[in-house]
Formats: C-alpha cells, structure tokens, sequence
C-alpha cells in the first residue's frame, strides 16, 4: 500500500504539481488549500506525512501545527519562502522534521520525503502482516480467502483486495484517488466506476451474510468499512 501524504498548500497551481510529481514517484497526495481542510482530513484519513506550507489564509502553518502536533504523531515538514533564521527555528521547535525553502528542487523534496517514508519500509510492512480481523470479519491474505460469522465469503480477487485495504483501515475513509491507485494501478479520472461497482458487489456480499456490515460511501471522500454503530472519526 502507498503512503498517504497530506500537501497543505493554498497555492493551487504548486499544489497540483507538486501532487502529480509525488504521485508518479508512487505516493498517494491530498491537498488542502487552508487549515480546516486539512483537520478534517488528518481526522478522517491515515495520514503517513504532513507537507506544510506556513503562509496560509487565516491559520498560519505554525499555528496549526501547534494545534494538532499532540494528535499527529507523523513527520510534518514545513515549505515556505520564509527565509529567516527564526523562522526555521519557531517550526523546528513545533516539532516539524524539517523545514524547506522555496523555491524548491520536487527532486529534493523527494529525498526528503523518503527520509521518513522509504518505500522499503512500506515493502516488508506489507509483507509481514497476513491477517486481519474486525468483530466477526476475517482476512487471511496468504490463504487469499475471508469468513464473515464462520461462513466463506465468494468474493473475487479484486473484492478481496478492496476488503483488505478497507480493514487495514476500518472505520477511516479511504480516499477514491487512494484505490484507484492501488487497486487499479491509474488515477481517478472522475468518470469511471470501476471502483463504485466493486465496493457495491462487495457491500452486498457482506450484509448478505451479516447486515450489521456496511461500506459507507462519504461524497466527495471515499468510502470506509462500517460495523453496526461504528464510524469514521
């Protein structure tokens, strides 16, 4: 599975390079133009690294890295044209990995990122784990097979490898760029249904058996595996 990396950034046009370049070197991006955003989607999202522009409308990036620093254990690296000594200072001292000036070399940037997230840590952690489980939800991914309250579940290849990625995940909403990356090996074009249709045949196949299971779709978002009362946070 790629790693998630959030780009709060109220430069649209850098926003959406930088996103590109990062996602044709493997990472799945999401940008946030203001802190809001931003809150929201660490909330809601595994986020592996925060990429932080500190010149923002309303909250500066210092001051909300100061808010969610003691809720976001991740790397968080601050970009900025902000040269001045202080400066790097006051963001090293909120507890930032780094701090980068702009203009800045994707090149460089992509060093620095892998500092924290190198792909070969991804690899073994991908490989190591084989089983899941969630109430009565199981996953065997060596034994490519599933079981819901003591009964096989038929799914296919693909829908197997969609559950996986939800219940890595459970009860966060897993972006539809992310699975279409993953699970399609291309960006989401914002027309094609190919996941829509699997999380459907999938959902069906789950309250079938147990109705208590639902895949939750959030517009907008992506969808994340539900139990009974259980949610998103």
């Amino acid at each position: 599975m790629s790693f998630h990396i959030l780009l709060l950034e109220d430069d649209v046009a850098l926003a959406r390079l930088t996103k590109d370049f990062l996602q044709q070197e493997g990472y799945v991006v999401s940008l946030a133009s203001h802190s809001q955003k931003a809150q929201l989607l660490l909330s809601q999202q595994n986020i592996d690294l925060l990429l932080c522009d500190v010149m923002l409308p309303g909250q500066s990036g210092f001051d909300f890295v100061a808010q969610i620093r003691h809720s976001y254990p991740g790397p968080i690296l601050f970009m900025t044209a902000q040269t001045q000594l202080q400066h790097q200072l006051t963001g090293l001292g909120l507890g930032a990995q780094d701090y980068l000036l702009k203009p800045l070399d994707p090149r460089l940037l992509l060093a620095k990122i892998q500092v924290f997230l190198p792909k070969q840590q991804l690899k073994e952690l991908a490989e190591t784990k084989t089983k899941w489980q969630q109430f009565n939800l199981e996953l065997d991914k060596q034994c490519r097979s599933a079981t819901l309250a003591g009964q096989s579940l038929p799914l296919t290849s693909a829908e197997l490898k969609l559950l996986q990625t939800l219940l890595e995940h459970f009860g966060k909403i897993v972006s539809r760029d992310w699975l279409f990356r993953e699970q399609l090996g291309r960006d989401y074009d914002g027309m094609d249904r190919t996941i829509d249709g699997r999380v459907s045949r999938l959902r069906k196949k789950l309250q079938a058996i147990d109705a208590k299971w639902n895949i939750v779709t959030a517009w907008g978002e992506g969808y994340y595996l539900s139990y009974e009362n259980s949610s998103a946070v």
